[in-house]
């Protein structure tokens, strides 16, 4: 797993409200932890720090897929590309994580299906920019790496996207035919078994909560809601695909991990501090009869 680290040398996930991170685990100093454990701040060091290649076991199910990956100098697995995983922090804004995502029933729908989650910077901007500063070094570093312009698939400036394809191509019933990972409950409306044929559900992602030891226990997703401070686990992907008459390439968080560090009722009582403690700040105003001093006079 891999944080980010600020300009100052801290982590990121260290500039949030301690109320907001007391169960989160323990880690070691920030000089103490393994290279290949933070995502640096400065694009000159992430050169160093990570390469891109493409990927055989690419989630984004196009064949043009790249994927970042640890450099050979930095990876804790020896002689095998090693996806980047990195940790994000944030208050999420929007999302829909249940196992068969935004998908509507309608079959030809089903290729374009996905899982989402829109992670915001709460009243907290300093904590979520560091991260935000990681991201715009890595997309350059993408774009260098791949001599083309890379987009984005953020919704909102100033938010953080994630998703992942809901369903795989299903193959002709061979023992290497992909099997579906749905459990009772899963599809109430019985659209993903509709398809099965054609699609199918591979993977779940990991949803859950830290408990008061900083142990991530698993729990059904919808203890996930809007407005939860979260930790979310993710590789960074590229697509190269046809969109009109060119070819876009555009980076992607695809989501393997969503775990609650502080419910929303938390989250909205300390935001509603912030917002009351700035509102109270009177506003200074000089005196007339204030000496001025010529120095700070703009005309001398």
């Amino acid at each position: 797993m891999a944080y980010c680290l600020t300009s100052a040398g801290r982590l990121a996930r260290e500039l949030w409200p301690t109320t907001f991170n007391s169960c989160r685990p323990k880690l070691p100093p920030v000089d103490k932890l393994a290279e290949w454990q933070v995502v640096p701040a400065e694009y000159d060091d992430i050169c160093a720090w990570a390469t891109v290649d493409k990927y055989e076991n690419s989630l984004t199910s196009l064949r043009h897929g790249y994927v970042l990956l640890y450099s050979p100098d930095v990876s804790p697995v020896q002689n095998q590309p090693t996806p980047v995983l990195m940790r994000f922090h944030g208050v999420v804004e929007a999302m829909n994580i249940s196992p068969i995502g935004n998908y509507n029933g309608r079959k030809e729908a089903a290729p374009r299906a996905i899982q989402y989650l829109t992670l915001g910077a709460g009243s907290y901007h300093d904590a979520f920019s560091a991260q935000l500063k990681a991201i715009e070094n890595l997309q350059l570093f993408i774009a260098s790496s791949l001599s083309c312009t890379v987009q984005t698939n953020v919704r909102n400036p100033g938010t953080i996207y994630f998703q992942r394809i809901v369903f795989a191509k299903a193959r002709n019933a061979t023992s290497t035919s992909p099997r579906s990972v749905l459990v009772f409950g899963d599809d109430p409306h019985g659209w993903a078994l509709a398809v099965q044929r054609d699609w199918v559900v591979t993977h779940r992602i990991v949803t859950g909560i830290y408990n008061n030891e900083g142990v991530a226990v698993k729990k059904p997703y919808t203890v996930i809601r809007p407005g939860d401070f979260v930790e979310v686990a993710a590789r960074l992907e590229i697509a190269k695909f046809r969109k009109t008459n060119r070819w876009v390439t555009e980076a992607r968080f695809i989501i393997q991990e969503v775990l609650r560090l502080c419910d929303r009722t938390t989250i909205q009582e300390a935001s509603n501090v912030v917002i009351a403690s700035a509102a109270s700040v009177p506003e200074s105003t000089p005196s007339n009869n204030a000496d001025v001093d010529m120095h700070d006079d703009p005309r001398t």
